[in-house]
């Protein structure tokens, strides 16, 4: 669990400082958006048994709950970051961040971290990614409309 932490949670959030720097407003509001949608993705993954993370537990969102609240939303608030300051497509840029938090997770799996069953695939993990990155876009998209930011 130990290894969960300083790799899911404290490097990510030391990254995350330049993020919470650069645009505090827009982290403040993607951030917890982007856990919540994190752990829903998650939490049906694990009840149809598509994966499991190390360590097991009773309860085996214990063991993603520094994902939760570190790499998800960091990854979130540099997506949203990367929208809105550069001049590319923000469907290119949902592709992209898909790819990199896909091959994250891939390093999760051939380190044996993360664990796949009944029929799931790397490939399926960048769709989830994708669907979850492209739910949080829409949610962008009404904050824009209602929010500074």
């Amino acid at each position: 669990m130990l290894f969960n932490i300083v790799a899911a949670f404290v490097i990510p959030w030391i990254a995350g400082i330049y993020l919470v720097k650069k645009d505090f407003t827009l982290f403040l509001l993607i951030a917890p958006f982007a856990a919540f949608v994190a752990i829903i993705f998650d939490v049906v993954g694990i009840h149809f048994d598509f994966w499991r993370i190390d360590p097991e537990y009773e309860m085996e969102t214990i063991s993603a709950m520094p994902m939760y609240f570190g790499i998800y939303p960091i990854l979130a608030g540099f997506l949203f970051m990367s929208i809105k300051r550069t001049s590319f497509h923000p469907f290119v840029i949902i592709l992209c961040f898909s790819l990199i938090t896909t091959i994250i997770e891939g390093i999760g799996v051939w380190i044996d971290l993360v664990h796949y069953s009944n029929g799931w695939t790397i490939y399926w993990t960048y769709v989830s990614y994708l669907l979850a990155y492209l739910v949080c876009y829409g949610y962008f998209l009404v904050l824009k409309r209602h929010v500074p930011i």
